[in-house]
């Protein structure tokens, strides 16, 4: 199984929902800046951490899969963040 971390949960959410329905991953964390969001999301999906900082999902070690689905601007930095953390970027 491979662990997923989805980033940015506008978009974000469609990708957690693949992830959802694919029989070799299982979500771990989402990440958002928005906390009411993270909140109505941990009703739809309660087995699932929420945070507000991408770092829970770059830096954990458990985490083989990252979707990045933040804003344009932070793409870069958390894709070659993740790459260099040993992570399968979508």
């Amino acid at each position: 199984m491979l662990n997923v971390g989805v980033i940015g949960m506008g978009v974000g959410e469609k990708h957690a929902l693949a992830y959802e329905n694919h029989q070799n991953t299982v979500l771990k964390t989402f990440c958002d800046f928005d906390k009411e969001k993270l909140s109505k999301l941990k009703i739809k999906f309660p087995n699932v951490s929420m945070d507000t900082n991408d770092q829970s999902i770059l830096e954990d070690k458990d985490i083989d899969i990252v979707s990045i689905a933040s804003f344009d601007n932070y793409h870069s930095d958390q894709i070659i963040q993740a790459l260099n953390n040993g992570k399968h970027v979508m």
